[in-house]
C-alpha cells in the first residue's frame, strides 16, 4: 500500500508580488505568515528558482521506470489558471517537460532490459465541455467511456499509435497539441480550456529462442497516464463570457468533482463500504484506476504565491494536503494463459528440486542438532524456573510457620510472665512470715525453679511448675557439707543451691519475646539507653568462678527476685509497646480501607460525570459543526460576503488548532503535575509516624471531592442552560435568515420591474425622437419648396431656427438626468415660437398690405400703362400661391406647439418616474444597510458563541485535570498504604531479630553459669 506522492512548484513572482506575497516556504512546508496555523507539509516542495528535471525526478522518473516493468503510472499537475500546469507538463524549446522526459527516459529505459520484447503504444485525448476528443484524429469526437474484465476501463473508438522512438512520440504530441481548445482570458493569453490526457501503453514479454524451453508466455501490460488538467479559475478574474464562461463551467465541474473523490477516500469511504462518485466526471472516471487502484499515483500541485490569489491557493493545498492521505496498491499486471501457467509451475518445481539436490546433509545435522540442543535448553530453564517457584513456595510456607510460631510464642510467653509474678510473691510473702533455718532442701527448692514453656494453656504451665518444685530427693547432708568446706574452707548457707542448679533442667523465658511484652505498671517505653544497657549487661556478667561465687553468695534470695522483677518490667514494657503498634496498625489499615471506599465511590461518580460532560462537549461540538455547515450555506448565497465567511472559517480552525494545542499543553502539565505528586508522595515517607494528619488530609481530600462534585453538578447545568440558549439563539438567527431571503427576493422583484419601466420609458422616448426628427426632415423638405425671393430670407431663418431645435433635442437625449433645464429650455423654445408666429403674423400683414397695395396700383395703372390681361392674371396667381403657402406655415407652426405639449407632458411624466426610482433604490439601500448590520450583529453573535465555546471547553479542561489530579491522590495513598504494610512487615522482621539475638544472648548466659556451677 503506497501513498499518492505531492509536490508543488511555485511560479516565479515579479519583484513587486515577492515583496507582498503573504505566504512563507520553510524546507517542505508552506504556511500564512499572518496565520501561522495554517500550514501545509509536502513530500517535496520546489521554489521559484526550481528546473523542470528537478521535479521529475523527483517521483516521476521512478513511476516511469515501474511502468517499464509493469505497474500503471499516472502523474498529473493541479492548479488554477495561469500557473505553469502545461510549462510543467510540455516544457519549452530551452527546457523540456514532465512529457518529453518521460518518453525519452522510457525507451532509454527500455533499451536496457535486453532480454525483453517490448511493443509501445501512444494516445492523445482531451476532455472539452464533458465530451472526449481524439487529438491524434480530430474527426473522432464524442467518444464514449466502457469497461470490462480484459481492458478495465477505456475509451471506445479512441485511436492508437505503435511508435519505435521518442522522435516520433514528440511529433504526434505537437500534432495533437495543434488541435487543443486554447482560449485567451484576462489572465492568460493562451489558457487551456480543456483537459489532455497522454498516454503509453507499455506491453512486454520474455525474449524466447527454439531452443529456450524455459521461457514462459506471460504478458505485462501496463499504462502510462501524464494528465495536465485545465485550471480552476473565477469568472469575476478571468473576465470570461459566452463560450469561454461555459469553458469555464465545465472545468469548475469537473475539478471540484476531482476534489470531492479525493476527499471521499482520504477519508477512508471506499474501505468502509462507501460510495466514490467517480462516474460524476469524465475525468475521474478515466483516472479511476490511478485514484485508490491499482497505480503508482504522483500530483504535482502548481501554485503562485501572488497576494491576489491567495484564496485560490489555499484551496489548491488543501486538495493536495488531502491527496496525501489517498493510498493505492500497485502490482505487476500480467496476462497469463494456460500454457504460460503449466510452464511457470514446471520451471518453480524444477528450481526447487534441483535446490534439494545441492543442499548437503551436514546443513540438515547442523540445524536438527542446533533444534535439540535449544529444545533441551529450553527444558532446562523450565525445570529451573520450577525449582526456583518451589524454593520460592517452600520458603514462604516457613515464613509463616515461623510467623506462627513466634505469635505463639509471644502469647505462651506473656502468660508465663504473670503466673511466675504472682507465684513468686507468694513465695515472697510466706518466707517473709515463717522462720528460717537453715537447711539445704528449701534453700535449693528456692533458687532451683524451673520454668518451662507452655504445652496450650496458662493453667497447666503454672501447675507444672509448682509440682516441679518439690520434685527429688535431697541430698546427703554429709555430701553437701563436704563439697562446701571443699570449696570454700568454710559452711556457707548457699552452697547446695548451686549444686541442684547445676543439676536440675532450669528453663527461661525466651530473651526475645520478653523484650517485646510490655509492663502494665509503665506505660511508658523504654528508652533506647536503657535497652543498651539492659543488653550489655549480659555479656558483662564475671568471667572468673571464684568472683562469681562470691557475687552469688552475697546475694540474697531478695536479689534474684529484683532481677526477675526487672525482666518482667521489661518484657511489660515490651508487651505494651507490640500492644500499641498493633493498635496503630489496626488504626491505620481502618483508615486505609475508609478512604479507598470513599475514593472508589467519588472515581465512580466521578467517571459517570466524566462520561456525562464528554457527551455534552460531543453535542456542543455537533451542533457548533451544523451552525458552520448552515454558516457556509449562507456563504454561498451571499457571494459578497464569501470573503469574510472564508476568513471566520479559518479563524474557527485556528481557534480549534489553538484548543488542541492547550489541550496538548494541559495534558502534558497534567503529565508533570502527575509525577511530582509522585516524586512528593514518596519523599514522605514519615506519614506512618503522623497518622493525624494522614486522617485530616483524607477528610479535606473526601471535602474537596464534595465540592468538585458540586462544582461539576453547576457545571454540568450551566452548560445545560448555554447549549438552551444557544439552540434558542440557532433557531432565531435561522428565522432571521429566512426573512433576510424574502426581503432580498422582494428587493430583487421590485429592481426587475423598475428596470423595466426605465426601458420602456426609454424606448417611449426614443420613439418620440424619431417622430420629431422625420416631422423636422419633413419641414425642411417643405421649406426647400419655397422658391420665391421675397421668402428666401423667411426659410433661412425658419430653418436656422429648425437646425436650433434640431440640437436643442438631441441635448435632450445626451443630457436625461437634467430634466429641469431641458424644460426651461422648451419654455424657451415656445417663446421663439411664439415670437415667430408673431413674425409670421406681422409679415402676413405686410403681405396683405402689399397686395392690397398691388391690387389699387395693378387697377390705376391699367389703364396707365394698358398692361396685358395675360400679365396680371400671373401676378394673380403668385399671390395665390403666396397665400396657400402662409396658410401652410400656420399649420405647421400649430402642429409644432402641439408637439412641444405633447414632449413638456413626457418629461413632466419621465421626471416623477425618475424621482419614484430614486426613491425606490434609496429604499432598496437602506433595507441592504439594514441586512448588512443584521449579518454583522449575526457574525459577532456566532464569535460570542465560539468565545464561550471555547470557555467551556477550557472548563472541561480543568476539570478533567481535576479528576486526574484525584486519581493520582488516590493513587498515591494506595501506594502510601502499601509503604505502611511493608513498614510493619520490616518491624515485624526487626522484632524476629533481636529475639534471635537475646535468645542467643540468654543462651550464651545459661552455658557461662552452668560452666561456672560446674566448675564450683
Amino acid at each position: 500500500m503506497d501513498r499518492i506522492h505531492v509536490t508543488v512548484r511555485a511560479r516565479p513572482l515579479p519583484p513587486e508580488d515577492a515583496q507582498s506575497s503573504p505566504w512563507r516556504i520553510s524546507g517542505n512546508a508552506v504556511a500564512l505568515t499572518a496565520q501561522p496555523s495554517t500550514r501545509f507539509e509536502f513530500d517535496r516542495i520546489f521554489v521559484e528558482d526550481c528546473h523542470t528535471a528537478d521535479v521529475y525526478g523527483a517521483r516521476t522518473k521512478h513511476i516511469v521506470d515501474s511502468a517499464v516493468q509493469g505497474f500503471n503510472g499516472t502523474v498529473f499537475a493541479y492548479g488554477q489558471t495561469n500557473s505553469g500546469k502545461t510549462y510543467t507538463m510540455r516544457g519549452s524549446a530551452n527546457e523540456p517537460g514532465i512529457i518529453p522526459l518521460a518518453v525519452h527516459d522510457l525507451f532509454r529505459t527500455i533499451q536496457q532490459h535486453m532480454d525483453r520484447e517490448f511493443l509501445v503504444r501512444m494516445s492523445y485525448m482531451e476532455i472539452y465541455n464533458e465530451e472526449i476528443n481524439d487529438l491524434l484524429v480530430p474527426e473522432h469526437r464524442k467518444l464514449q467511456i466502457h469497461e470490462n474484465y480484459e481492458r478495465g476501463i477505456y475509451v471506445a473508438g479512441l485511436s492508437e499509435e505503435i511508435v519505435t522512438c521518442p522522435e516520433q512520440v514528440l511529433k504526434f504530441v505537437s500534432f495533437g497539441e495543434s488541435h487543443r481548445h486554447i482560449g485567451e482570458t484576462n489572465m492568460n493569453v493562451y489558457s487551456s480550456r480543456s483537459h489532455t490526457i497522454f498516454r503509453m501503453v507499455i506491453e512486454s514479454r520474455d525474449k524466447a529462442d527454439d531452443s529456450d524451453t524455459d521461457s514462459c508466455d506471460a504478458v505485462r501490460v501496463s499504462v502510462l497516464n501524464l494528465v495536465d488538467l485545465a485550471g480552476s479559475e473565477r469568472a469575476a478574474k478571468t473576465g470570461a463570457e459566452g463560450v469561454r464562461l461555459k469553458e469555464g463551467s465545465h472545468i469548475n465541474k469537473s475539478l471540484m468533482t476531482l476534489g470531492t473523490v479525493i476527499k471521499k477516500l482520504s477519508e477512508g469511504i471506499k474501505g468502509q463500504g462507501g460510495h466514490v462518485p467517480y462516474r460524476d466526471s469524465k475525468l475521474t472516471r478515466i483516472l479511476q484506476p490511478a485514484l485508490g487502484g491499482n497505480a503508482n499515483t504522483a500530483i504535482i500541485c502548481n501554485i503562485t504565491l501572488a497576494q491576489v490569489h491567495a484564496d485560490e491557493t489555499k484551496s489548491s493545498l488543501q486538495f493536495a494536503s488531502r491527496a496525501l492521505r489517498v493510498t493505492n496498491c500497485a502490482e505487476i499486471n500480467e496476462i497469463l494463459t494456460d500454457a504460460a501457467l503449466l510452464k511457470r509451475q514446471r520451471k518453480e518445481i524444477e528450481e526447487l528440486r534441483a535446490k534439494l539436490k545441492n543442499s548437503q546433509s551436514e546443513h540438515l545435522d547442523e540445524d536438527v542438532l542446533h533444534l535439540r540442543n535449544t529444545l533441551l535448553q529450553s527444558e532446562l530453564e523450565k525445570e529451573r524456573i520450577a525449582l526456583e517457584l518451589e524454593e520460592e513456595r517452600k520458603a514462604k510456607e516457613q515464613r509463616e510457620k515461623r510467623l506462627l510460631q513466634q505469635a505463639k510464642k509471644i502469647e505462651n510467653l506473656s502468660s508465663l510472665v504473670l503466673n511466675s509474678e504472682r507465684d513468686d510473691r507468694a513465695i515472697v510473702s510466706s518466707k517473709n512470715k515463717r522462720r528460717q533455718t537453715w537447711c539445704a532442701r528449701p534453700l535449693s527448692n528456692e533458687f532451683s525453679v524451673e520454668v518451662q514453656e507452655p504445652a496450650s494453656e496458662q493453667g497447666s504451665a503454672s501447675s507444672s511448675v509448682r509440682e516441679e518444685r518439690n520434685m527429688g530427693m535431697p541430698p546427703c547432708f554429709e555430701e553437701l557439707m563436704q563439697e562446701s568446706y571443699a570449696s570454700n574452707g568454710e559452711p556457707s548457707a548457699h552452697g547446695c543451691s548451686f549444686s541442684d542448679l547445676s543439676n536440675e533442667d532450669v528453663s527461661l523465658p525466651d530473651a526475645h519475646a520478653l523484650l517485646h511484652v510490655t509492663s502494665r505498671r509503665k506505660p511508658n517505653t523504654m528508652k533506647k539507653a536503657d535497652q543498651e544497657q539492659l543488653r550489655g549487661s549480659v555479656p558483662e556478667l564475671p568471667q572468673d568462678p571464684n568472683e562469681q561465687k562470691d557475687a552469688m553468695l552475697s546475694q540474697e534470695p531478695s536479689g534474684l527476685s529484683a532481677r526477675e522483677s526487672e525482666a518482667i518490667l521489661v518484657i511489660k514494657q515490651l508487651q505494651d509497646q507490640v500492644n500499641s503498634l498493633e493498635l496503630e496498625k489496626s488504626l491505620i489499615q481502618n483508615n486505609l480501607d475508609d478512604v479507598l471506599e470513599v475514593a472508589t465511590q467519588q472515581k465512580a461518580s466521578f467517571s459517570e460525570k466524566y462520561e456525562e460532560l464528554q457527551k455534552n462537549a460531543l453535542a456542543a461540538q455537533e451542533e457548533a459543526k451544523i451552525a458552520g455547515e448552515k454558516l457556509s450555506a449562507l456563504a454561498t448565497i451571499w457571494k459578497s460576503k464569501q470573503e469574510l465567511v472564508d476568513e471566520f472559517l479559518s479563524n474557527v480552525s485556528m481557534e480549534t488548532h489553538g484548543i488542541s494545542v492547550q489541550m496538548d499543553q494541559t495534558t502534558h502539565s497534567v503529565d508533570n503535575a502527575i509525577s511530582f505528586i509522585e516524586e512528593l508522595f514518596q519523599s514522605l515517607s514519615a506519614i506512618a509516624e503522623n497518622v493525624t494528619e494522614f486522617k485530616q488530609s483524607a477528610y479535606g481530600h473526601i471535602k474537596q471531592s464534595s465540592y468538585v462534585i458540586m462544582d461539576h453538578e453547576k457545571m454540568s447545568k450551566t452548560l445545560m442552560e448555554k447549549i438552551s440558549r444557544l439552540e434558542l439563539e440557532k433557531k432565531l438567527l435561522h428565522e432571521q435568515f429566512l426573512n433576510q431571503q424574502d426581503e432580498l427576493r422582494r428587493m430583487k422583484s421590485s429592481l426587475e420591474s423598475c428596470e423595466k419601466s426605465k426601458d420602456d420609458c426609454i424606448l417611449q422616448h426614443e420613439l418620440e425622437k424619431d417622430n420629431i426628427l422625420s416631422e423636422l426632415l419633413t419641414l425642411q423638405k417643405e421649406v426647400t419648396t419655397l422658391s420665391s425671393s421675397s421668402l428666401m430670407k423667411e426659410k433661412e431663418s425658419i430653418r436656422k431656427e429648425l437646425e436650433r431645435a434640431k440640437t436643442k433635442l438631441r441635448e435632450t437625449d445626451n443630457k436625461l438626468k437634467n430634466y429641469v433645464q431641458e424644460k426651461i429650455k422648451l419654455e424657451g423654445e415656445k417663446a421663439e415660437a411664439h415670437r415667430e408666429i408673431k413674425k409670421l403674423q406681422s409679415q402676413r400683414t405686410h403681405l396683405e398690405r402689399d397686395l392690397r397695395k398691388h391690387d389699387s396700383v395693378t387697377v390705376d395703372k391699367r389703364h396707365e400703362l394698358n398692361v396685358k390681361p395675360e400679365e396680371l392674371a400671373g401676378f394673380f396667381d403668385q399671390a395665390v400661391q403666396l397665400q396657400e403657402e402662409y396658410q401652410r406655415l400656420e399649420i405647421h407652426a400649430s402642429d409644432m406647439e402641439d408637439e412641444i405639449a405633447s414632449l413638456q407632458e413626457t418629461l413632466a411624466t419621465l421626471t416623477a418616474e425618475k424621482e419614484e426610482a430614486l426613491s425606490k433604490v434609496e429604499f432598496m439601500v437602506l433595507e441592504q444597510e439594514d441586512l448588512e448590520n443584521r449579518l454583522t450583529s449575526a457574525e459577532s453573535k456566532i464569535n460570542s458563541l465560539n468565545d464561550e465555546i471555547v470557555v467551556l471547553t477550557k472548563k472541561l479542561d480543568e476539570s478533567e485535570s481535576f479528576g486526574r489530579k484525584v486519581e493520582a491522590s488516590l493513587s498515591s495513598i494506595s501506594k502510601e498504604k502499601e509503604d505502611l504494610g511493608m513498614q510493619l512487615t520490616d518491624v515485624l522482621l526487626e522484632m524476629e531479630s533481636e529475639r534471635s539475638m537475646w535468645i542467643a544472648k540468654e543462651k550464651a548466659y545459661l552455658e557461662t553459669k552452668q560452666h561456672s556451677a560446674l566448675k564450683l
